[in-house]
């Protein structure tokens, strides 16, 4: 029996918000959804919680319909982007408000706030007021207090975007050892594609009225079933354009323009047989790699000559952005490489590593 299942949920305001979404999370299951701002990933968690009324289908946690429950009969826990603390409480009575609910001893409770706000590196800050601390300190409490309760499900809206950098990594390293997240069903949401993929047991993408795909990290970001979700899942984004499909002789080409890029005979065989002319052609920026502009091949077709747009040192490695015959691709390089502006570079592309999208739907075509 899954711990939290969603049936054909809808919920709408002028348009279709979330439209016929089912969904079934297991026991211990930690499911991220990730997508764009503004396309009803907090709605989705409302409904859950009970702070919106669905409009048509069920949510179910532990097989009991819990659809027109009120919200405090649920059994969840939601963490808030907007922190919702008790402005009259000290960081401990806000983070131990759920225990006191449940009326637990003084000690346990005493335990587990000290358990958690040193997780989450607010111990010092235990006597504050919400007024007397900073945004980032104010969404670790938020979330101390969601981790504090012993729900059925977590609910948690982006509960880390607000950290610096160095805490969001600790944290997310962190998540993967809570027992408390283990013992229930936990929905994540984040536009944040790195959290999405380092701590989704499963992940979805969502857009227009519901999740677009749904699997493991690697399935979605490598199998992407269409140009949105593609787009919304890596960083740097996936380079796409509009291509022609054409063959001379035993070659096979995607045309754009003055560029002309070969296509795998694998992948030729399947878009030929869909008859297919057109499309959106994606390729992975760290599928593109860089050599010297004196360099050759012996597959001269795979090699192009281009000029540097920008070129960013990001640390870990550098982000390039290289114009080849009126079209521009992102790739990933050494971040001790160092280019300028206008500076000819060789690009070396994998027909292997395409992806081919349908020009109206989106949808992937191999």
């Amino acid at each position: 029996m899954a711990q939290l299942e969603l049936k054909n949920i809808c919920k709408g305001f002028d348009h279709p918000v979330i439209d016929n979404l089912s969904l079934e999370l297991e026991k211990g299951e930690f499911f991220v959804i990730v997508g764009p701002s503004g396309i009803g990933k907090t709605t989705l968690l409302r409904c859950i919680a009970g702070l919106e009324k669905l409009d048509q289908g069920e949510i179910h946690i532990e097989g009991e319909n819990i659809t027109n429950l009120p919200p405090y009969k649920r059994d969840v826990a939601m963490t808030f982007e907007s922190y919702a603390l008790y402005p009259h409480m000290t960081v401990f009575q806000n983070i131990a408000n759920p225990l006191v609910a449940m009326k637990k001893d003084e000690s346990f409770i005493k335990e587990r706030v000290t358990e958690i706000s040193k997780l989450l590196k607010i111990s010092n800050l235990l006597e504050r007021k919400p007024h007397e601390i900073s945004g980032g300190q104010k969404q670790r409490t938020a979330l101390g207090r969601t981790l504090a309760s012993e729900p059925k499900v977590f609910l948690l809206d982006e509960p880390i975007s607000h950290l610096d950098a160095k805490i969001r990594a600790e944290l997310r390293s962190q998540f993967h050892n809570l027992e408390a997240l283990r013992e229930v069903s936990t929905v994540y949401v984040t536009h944040d594609y790195a959290e999405a993929l380092s701590l989704g047991d499963r992940i979805g993408v969502m857009g227009n009225g519901g999740l677009m795909q749904i699997g493991s990290a690697h399935e979605i970001y490598e199998k992407p079933n269409s140009l949105f979700v593609a787009q919304h899942l890596g960083q740097p984004g996936i380079n796409s354009f509009e291509a022609e499909l054409s063959s001379e002789g035993d070659s096979y080409f995607a045309v754009a323009g003055e560029f002309k890029l070969p296509i795998a005979e694998e992948h030729w065989k399947i878009l030929n047989g869909k008859k297919i002319s057109k499309c959106h052609l994606g390729i992975r920026p760290q599928y593109i790699q860089l050599g010297l502009s004196s360099e050759k091949s012996e597959t001269e077709t795979t090699v192009f000559q281009g000029n540097v747009d920008v070129f960013e040192a990001l640390g870990s490695y550098g982000v390039m952005m290289v114009s080849i015959l009126g079209e521009s691709f992102t790739l990933l390089t050494d971040p001790e490489d160092r280019y300028q502006h206008n500076d000819n570079v060789s690009l070396k592309f994998d027909p292997k590593t395409f992806h081919y999208f349908d020009i109206n739907s989106g949808q992937n075509l191999i």
